[in-house]
Parts: structure tokens; sequence; C-alpha cells
């Protein structure tokens, strides 16, 4: 999957060059967010990081435009960010993760089919197939740790019957967006986009907790990152907590991004071949 998600953003990238008639490209400026265990119920801004990408449309019809991608944001969470008394906030964990996502998207833009012509505004709805990877760590005295590597369930552990989780993978990325044609060369457009995921481990939660002895003996770092025994308050949690919740294995983890799309007429700029035109962005 992996491999067809690049071979074909390549032949429409290649696309893209041969037949400039038309052909469109750009950049996204916005910013990335995400729902999983560290932040399951509601959407925080203060969670919210930079995102940025370009991408290269092509239409095939009328009303139907044929996007190849890439975008490069960060997601985050933090169990302190939780209410007071929440359990989340006494297990206190916390992650960050750059996301690289790529692949091929269609634009629907259904005011073009009523009016039989896409007009300077256009609303769209966005849907395709992406991959993208990620590397979750966490913020422990006064650096960063890649979690994957520990194996903070027990992915590591004998018997433990946890595997190992995989930082390539495949997501459903569906979302809408408004476009606004500023001149022959130029567009603009607001867009928001949410990327379903197949996996519970962007913020490496989705379990329960190992035997903490056994995951010691193995590495005493993973154990450490794993139970974080010391409270949001401060105080030392009493118990042991293996084989009890550490995460929602029901739900996978979703990511978004959301900002602005910046379009550029290829065709038009270049004179369909005869040289640069007198082009001005405005």
């Amino acid at each position: 999957m992996k491999n067809y998600l690049l071979l074909s953003f390549c032949i429409l990238l290649s696309s893209a060059s041969i037949n400039a008639q038309n052909i469109e490209a750009g950049f996204f400026l916005g910013a990335s967010n995400y729902q999983g265990d560290l932040q399951p119920t509601h959407f925080l801004f203060g969670e919210s990081k930079v995102a940025y990408g370009g991408f290269v449309k092509y239409p095939i019809l009328e009303y139907l435009t044929v996007r190849a991608s890439i975008t490069k944001g960060t997601i985050s969470g933090e169990d302190l960010n939780s209410n007071v008394g929440s359990g989340r906030r006494r297990r206190n964990l916390n992650f960050r993760s750059i996301i690289l996502d790529f692949g091929l998207q269609a634009e629907f833009h259904p005011l073009t089919i009523i009016y039989g012509e896409k007009k300077t505004f256009s609303p769209y709805l966005m849907a395709g197939i992406n991959g993208f990877t990620f590397n979750p760590e966490a913020f422990y005295i006064d650096r960063f740790y890649a979690l994957a590597p520990l194996g903070t369930e027990g992915q590591f552990l004998e018997g433990s019957g946890v595997s190992p989780y995989k930082r390539f993978q495949v997501s459903i990325p569906a979302g809408i967006g408004i476009e606004l044609k500023v001149s022959d060369y130029n567009t603009i457009g607001l867009e928001f986009g949410i990327r379903k995921t197949f996996t519970d481990y962007l913020d490496d939660v989705s379990g329960s907790y190992p035997d903490l002895n056994k995951l010691a003996e193995l590495d005493p770092l993973a154990a450490t990152l794993s139970f974080r025994k010391v409270d949001a308050e401060g105080e030392l949690l009493p118990f042991s907590p293996e084989g009890s919740q550490r995460g929602n294995p029901d739900a996978n983890d979703l990511y978004y991004f959301f900002g602005v799309n910046f379009g550029f007429n290829i065709s038009n700029i270049l004179n369909l071949g005869g040289g640069p035109s007198d082009y001005s962005i405005f």
C-alpha cells in the first residue's frame, strides 16, 4: 500500500508536468490537531500546531478535480488538560508526534453541476486515500523520548500478546472546503479535513498496562514512561496497574488539518508554453 500511494502520487505529478493545461499547483498553511486517548471527547485549540504542505490539482470533469497533496504537521496531547479529578489526569501521560501525510484526493464541486460551470465561489467536498508516518514521543524530565521502540504496553515482552505497531499507516481523508477564484492566475480557499486512521497508537496509548516488573527488567525507561508513578498533584500512586485499563482499544485515533490553500494556475502563468506571461499575484 505504501508503494502504491507513492507510485500514484508520482504519476499525478508526472501528468501535471506533461499536461500543463489547467494544472494548478499551490501550498497549504494552517494547523493540525488530533483526537485519541489523550484527547478523547473535545477539540483543544491549545493543542493545535502549525501545519503546512503543497498540492497539485488536475481537473477531470467540470465538477471533479483530482489532487495530489503532501502535508506536514504536529499533533499532541496531555492528560493534564483533563478536568481535575479525572482518571486521565491521574494517568499523567503526554505525547507529541510529527505527522507526514500524503496521497490522492478528489474534490467534488456540486454547484458546478447546477450552473454548468465552476463559479468564482465554489464550495466542495473532499475524499480520497492517504498514507502517513508518525512517531510518538513523550516528555520526561528535560527531553522527549521516542515511545514506539520502548514498547510501553509490553509489545516486546514475550507472551504479552501485544504486537509492535507500524509507524506507516493508511488513512481515509474527508473534508469540506470553499474555493474562491481571485483571478485567472490564483485561487484561495479554506479547508477542514479529517483523517480516519486504522491505528490506536498515534499517542502510544491503546490497551492495558503490562507487567511493569518484567518491563523494567527489559528497559527501565519503558516502564517509567508506561506508568507515570507520580500523579498530577505530585503524589506517588500507591497501586500496581498491571492489567488495568491504560487506554481505549475500541476507538482508533483521528487527526485533522484545517487552514488555507493558495493555488496558482500553472498554464496561465506560463502562457501555455509561450514563456512567462505578464504575471502578477494580484
